[in-house]
């Protein structure tokens, strides 16, 4: 069994990510390898209950996966998410072992960046 990670999600800008953020966090718990191991949280790291995710109580989203290839659907799902976004959003993942991605909706409009932007975050991600 490989070991869990915990990759931080952070939404930018700020505003409006607390809707970005819970939109979001739908959108993550619909996909079926992600289900159950998306949880909010400050930016401290106390975790909120799931009903809780409002601005005030979420600053980040805790995603908990498994194996290399959750974290490609981790990020896969993400890309995805940011192709129906109107608005510009970036979201940022970090891991506890340092590696970190940035996926943009600026360059996410169509889908043949949408699959460059997967494949570069699956890149910095991929567990060596």
């Amino acid at each position: 069994m490989a070991p869990l990670e915990t990759i931080t999600l952070t939404v930018h800008p700020d505003l409006p990510s607390a809707d970005a953020r819970r939109s979001l966090a739908s959108w993550l718990r619909a996909e079926d390898r992600l289900r159950g191991e998306v949880t909010a949280a400050s930016a401290a790291g106390s975790t909120a209950p799931p009903d809780e995710m409002s601005a005030e109580a979420t600053d980040v989203l805790l995603v908990t996966v498994g194996s290399g290839g959750a974290v490609m659907v981790l990020v896969q799902s993400i890309a995805g998410w940011l192709t129906h976004r109107r608005e510009d959003v970036t979201v940022q993942l970090t891991s506890p072992g340092g590696w970190s991605a940035e996926l943009d909706v600026r360059r996410a409009r169509d889908m043949d960046q949408v699959t460059a932007l997967v494949e570069a975050a699956v890149r910095a991600v991929a567990v060596p």
